[in-house]
This record gives C-alpha cells, structure tokens and sequence, in this order.
C-alpha cells in the first residue's frame, strides 16, 4: 500500500491520475484546503501538532504544574487535560484513530483494490508523518521510511496503533 505524505501547500498542488484518497490534517478553525485532486474519498481531521500538554502547566490546580495525573495513569497516558484546556490545545484522540483506521477499512473493502492514500498536515513532517508511520507498519509492515524522512508525531503514532491493536484483540473475542 503506498502512502505519501505532503504539506498543505503539496497537497493543493497534488495531481494523480492514480486512484487516491486523503487523510487532511489541518490546525483546529483554520481554513478547509482546497483538493484539486480529485480523490475517491476524503476524510477530514483537525487537532493541533502537539504530542502532549505543554506550558502554562505551573498554573494548573489540577496537576500542580506536572501535566500528569496519576489517578489518570490508564487513560490518555496519564496527561492532565485541564492544562490543556486551559491553552485551548486539541489532542489526537482515540476517536480519531478510530476514525482514521475505519476510513481506511472501508477503501479497502469498498472497492476490493488498495489505493493509495494520500496524508497532508500543515507542515507534512509530523501530524501526518504519525499517521502514515503507523499506517504502513500496520498494512506494509515497517515504518522505518517515515521515521528516517520525517518527525512523526509520536501521539498520533501511537494512538494509532493502540488502537488498532485494541480492535484486533477485540474482534478476536
């Protein structure tokens, strides 16, 4: 399965006569980027490129200024979301991992033959360097191209993978 990665600014110069679809990545309220690819389908996300809560933590009653709780240590990784609240950060989420994987299982299932798949983020170095990282560890199994070519977002990485590792398991029983 092939999976390219790209900038914003790649990814609405994009052309391909190949069968394609694309996973968009962009900053939460920013403008929609304008695909004149004409992809089979698009699926659209929006998170900041963050792998965890970062500053303004010293200020945080919650964690003390730690960025964890440990009453939370299970789950999201232990991180304390008030600090991330109180920044108005949108971390990657299981339910977009979820997503991501479901839109990917459809493609195939849908039309019987891969297609490539297309990740843009803002700069095309992490947010989708993550995904397609994760993607291709899952489908191809390695990722060693993407973490030797770019700066994947380990959040996003990770989420991924937990979460289809969580599916496996699941449908498994």
């Amino acid at each position: 399965m092939e999976i390219k990665v790209l900038s914003r600014q790649a990814m609405e110069e994009f052309k391909s006569d190949e069968n394609h679809i694309v996973i968009s990545i962009s900053d939460p309220n920013s403008e929609k980027v304008k695909i004149s690819s004409k992809p089979f389908d698009i699926l659209s996300l929006q998170f900041h490129d963050v792998d965890k809560p970062l500053v303004a933590r010293d200020k945080c009653t919650a964690c003390k200024g730690t960025g964890y709780l440990p009453e939370y240590k299970n789950i999201n990784d232990g991180h304390c979301y008030r600090c991330t609240t109180m920044l108005d950060i949108k971390l990657f989420t299981d339910a977009q991992a979820k997503e991501i994987l479901s839109f990917i299982e459809l493609r195939k299932n849908n039309n019987g033959k891969e297609e490539m798949i297309v990740v843009h983020c803002e700069a095309g170095i992490s947010r989708s360097a993550g995904v397609a990282g994760a993607l291709s560890l899952i489908y191809n199994g390695s990722d060693q191209y993407y973490f030797d070519k770019f700066l994947p977002n380990m959040l996003v990485y990770r989420k991924i993978l937990n979460m289809y590792h969580l599916q496996l398991k699941f449908k498994k029983g």
